[in-house]
C-alpha cells in the first residue's frame, strides 16, 4: 500500500465532500447566476467549505479546498464568457482543477508529497501499467484512424441524403462510438471477460436493426465496426501475453 487506510479515507471523504457540494447541494440558480462577487458563488463556496469540514474534520485544510473552489469557478466562469461554445472542455477541466487541489491539500495534510508524485509517475516507470497505458491509448485514437483509412474506398457510399454538416455530426459520434467501444472491448479482454464482448456486440445489432436509417446499414458501417472490435480485440490478446511474459 501506498498509503495507510486512514490517509486513504480521508481522501475518500475529500471526494464525497466534493461531489456532494459541487453536484447534489448546488442549485441550478447558483450554477446560473455564479459572479465573483455574487450572493450565488459565496453560497457555493459556504456549501463546499463546511461539507469538507464536518465530514473530514479538517477545517484548515477544508478552507483551502474552498478557496481554491472560489478560484477555479471564477475562472470557469469568466472563460465561459469568452468561449460560449466550449461548454464540455471547460466542464472537464473544472473538475480535473478540483482533483488535483485535493489531492494537493491531502498529500499536504499527511506530508506524502512524495508518494503522491510517486503515483502520478507510476504508469511511466513500472512496465505492466505503461504496457497497458499504451494499449488505452492505442485503440482511443490511432486505431480510429487505421480503421478509417482502410473504409475509404466504401466511404464515398455512405449517407448520400444528408447534408455535410448532419454527415460530419454523424461521422464524429460514430468516432466517440468507436473510441468507447474499443476501450471496452480491451477492458473486457484484459480482464478475462470474452463473454461480455458477446453482449456488447448484440447489443449493438439490436440498436442497429431498429434503426430504420439504411445509411446507418452499410457496408461501411459493418466493415467500420468489425475492424474495430477485431483489433480491439488483437490488441488486448497481445497486451495480456505480454504482461503474462
Amino acid at each position: 500500500m501506498m498509503f495507510t487506510s486512514q490517509q486513504g479515507n480521508m481522501l475518500v471523504v475529500f471526494f464525497i465532500a466534493h461531489l456532494l457540494s459541487d453536484f447534489v447541494l448546488q442549485t441550478l440558480g447558483m450554477v446560473k447566476n455564479k459572479q465573483w462577487l455574487a450572493l450565488p458563488m459565496f453560497m457555493h463556496i459556504a456549501v463546499v467549505f463546511v461539507s469538507t469540514g464536518i465530514l473530514s474534520n479538517q477545517w484548515v485544510a477544508s478552507f483551502f479546498i474552498a478557496l481554491a473552489h472560489y478560484g477555479i469557478d471564477g475562472s470557469k466562469m469568466e472563460l465561459q464568457k469568452r468561449f460560449p461554445k466550449q461548454v464540455l472542455s471547460f466542464f472537464l477541466l473544472d473538475q480535473l482543477a478540483h482533483v488535483l487541489i485535493i489531492l494537493a491539500v491531502w498529500a499536504t495534510v499527511w506530508h506524502i508529497w512524495p508518494l503522491l508524485l510517486s503515483a502520478f509517475t507510476l504508469p511511466f516507470t513500472n512496465y505492466k501499467m505503461s504496457l497497458i497505458l499504451l494499449s488505452y491509448l492505442l485503440v482511443a485514437s490511432p486505431l480510429g484512424f487505421v480503421i478509417k483509412f482502410a473504409t475509404m474506398h466504401i466511404a464515398q457510399y455512405r449517407h448520400k441524403n444528408i447534408t455535410e454538416e448532419e454527415n460530419i455530426k454523424v461521422e464524429n459520434g460514430g468516432k466517440l462510438i468507436g473510441i468507447f467501444e474499443r476501450i471496452i472491448i480491451l477492458t473486457l479482454v484484459l480482464l478475462n471477460q470474452y463473454e461480455a464482448i458477446g453482449f456488447l456486440i448484440t447489443g449493438k445489432s439490436i440498436i442497429r436493426f431498429a434503426d430504420k436509417n439504411s445509411d446507418l446499414k452499410s457496408e461501411y458501417v459493418l466493415v467500420g465496426t468489425m475492424m474495430s472490435y477485431a483489433l480491439a480485440i488483437l490488441i488486448g490478446v497481445v497486451v495480456k501475453w505480454l504482461l503474462a511474459m
